[in-house]
């Protein structure tokens, strides 16, 4: 009779016990089974970097978590990156990020609020796949992969009608003589030295602005600033403590090595006040996944329209044609522009 209550309690045990076994599984500590998460990050953002050494804080915590770490700088982890995110219907591209089960976050802050509870409910138990799909974020919209290059020409345009480099030029020209060899060597010297400069100064600038984690809205944002910098380009001048700095280097441009290296700093010293188009169009290229390559491209492309006027004078003068430079309507013509390039961007 004994053995046959015990067996009994047995196959109830097996019918009925799911609530059980279920109970069992779920006080399993989330610290005592093995999780997965895949984290996506640029060497060159700060951000991420602080999401990594907070990630590994919380390995110490979960010692069976295994987060495996791709560094999008490499082409096949990009390319998996944009995978993840296409399979979850996300358009717009942005790291640091953590994928674990199925979700997502976007973010050093997200992961930092989200990651442990989200272990804690053990959703790291299967590790994520680019299979699995969820709804659209609200509102959440196609990005291309490459910045507009309409855009980016519309803001080198704007600011190559920089009345103060023209004048310079000009100033220089007349400084060293009426001799035609002179002109051109001296005139090509002081152009590639502002060519290089702002090369230089822009690929600085743009791995400076990758360090920081920037806000979804930053091209609401570089909209804004562009109509306002084409209303203070209307009154904007060089620095009166500036310029005798500049009437120096133009006094002692007489060879063409002194040319360009006046050619340089005079692009240093005008970049605080005449420099905001090119600020915000490095800033509205880190809002896109682009390679050394294809930022050295668009920085050469923005460039060589940078300094088409400078060219476009000292071809006239070469010809004996003393060009006028009509510094208002060039100011006029440079705001309208940047005015223009405003209202596109924050329609896009």
């Amino acid at each position: 009779m004994n053995k046959t209550l015990a067996a009994l309690l047995v196959v109830a045990a097996i019918i009925f016990g799911s609530p059980f076994v279920g109970s069992v599984h779920s006080s399993v500590d989330a610290k005592d089974i093995h999780q997965c998460a895949y984290f996506f990050y640029s060497k060159s953002c700060y951000s991420c970097v602080q999401a990594n050494d907070y990630i590994k804080t919380v390995e110490t915590k979960y010692p069976l978590l295994e987060v495996v770490r791709y560094e999008i700088g490499n082409k096949i982890n990009y390319e998996l990156l944009i995978e993840f995110y296409n399979s979850r219907n996300i358009g717009t591209y942005r790291w640091p990020v953590v994928f674990i089960g199925n979700e997502i976050l976007v973010g050093k802050e997200e992961i930092q609020s989200r990651l442990e509870p989200l272990l804690d409910n053990k959703t790291g138990w299967v590790c994520p796949s680019p299979n699995a799909t969820v709804p659209p974020y609200p509102g959440d919209q196609q990005q291309p992969e490459e910045p507009p290059i309409g855009i980016i020409a519309g803001m080198a345009f704007a600011d190559s009608m920089n009345p103060c480099a023209i004048t310079v030029l000009l100033l220089l020209i007349v400084a060293i003589g009426t001799s035609t060899a002179s002109v051109w060597k001296t005139g090509v010297a002081y152009i590639a030295g502002n060519f290089v400069a702002y090369l230089i100064i822009g690929f600085g600038l743009f791995n400076f602005l990758q360090q920081f984690e920037m806000p979804t809205y930053l091209n609401k944002v570089i909209g804004v600033a562009a109509i306002l910098l084409a209303i203070y380009t209307l009154f904007s001048k060089i620095p009166a403590q500036s310029r005798p700095v500049i009437k120096k280097l133009i006094n002692k441009s007489t060879t063409a090595p002194l040319a360009f290296l006046a050619g340089a700093a005079i692009s240093a010293i005008e970049l605080p006040c005449t420099g905001g188009p090119y600020f915000l169009a490095l800033a509205l290229m880190t809002q896109y996944k682009m390679g050394s390559a294809e930022v050295l491209t668009y920085l050469l492309f923005y460039n060589l329209i940078f300094v088409l006027p400078l060219v476009a004078v000292l071809l006239l003068w070469g010809r004996g044609i003393a060009p006028r430079i009509p510094k208002n309507y060039i100011r006029i013509a440079s705001a309208a522009l940047m005015f223009f390039v405003g209202i596109i961007i924050l329609s896009i």
